[in-house]
């Protein structure tokens, strides 16, 4: 019974820290909400994803999971949400039905066309 005890412990001290460390993921200064619109994406990677506003500027993405190696034939989406108890936004992109969170967004110059 007390090595059993002790495992549960461990297992939930595992669990705390994990959440702890989730928390601790910076995420985006730069949201999509701030740009003027997005007219255009591509993809720069399985979690990078290169966005352009109405303007012209072009903003990279990087994403906390592997969204863009999803079906992205539909196109994708681009949110941001912000959390009506702490205020802090969140930018997201959705692909496949699928919700990926922007741990960084930076502006850059245009992206290279990938070569066929």
């Amino acid at each position: 019974m007390g090595i059993a005890l002790h495992k549960l412990a461990i297992v939930a001290f595992v669990g705390f820290v994990s959440v702890a460390q989730a928390a601790e993921v910076p995420l985006a200064q730069i949201h999509f909400n701030e740009l003027d619109g997005v007219s255009s994406w591509r993809s720069g990677g399985e979690a990078t994803v290169f966005v352009k506003d109405r303007m012209g500027q072009w903003y990279k993405a990087e994403l906390a999971e592997t969204c863009m190696s999803l079906d992205t034939k539909k196109g994708i989406s681009f949110l941001t949400e912000t959390d009506p108890d702490t205020k802090v936004k969140t930018s997201k992109v959705t692909v496949d039905h699928h919700i990926c969170i922007v741990t960084s967004m930076s502006k850059v110059p245009s992206p290279a066309v990938p070569k066929p």
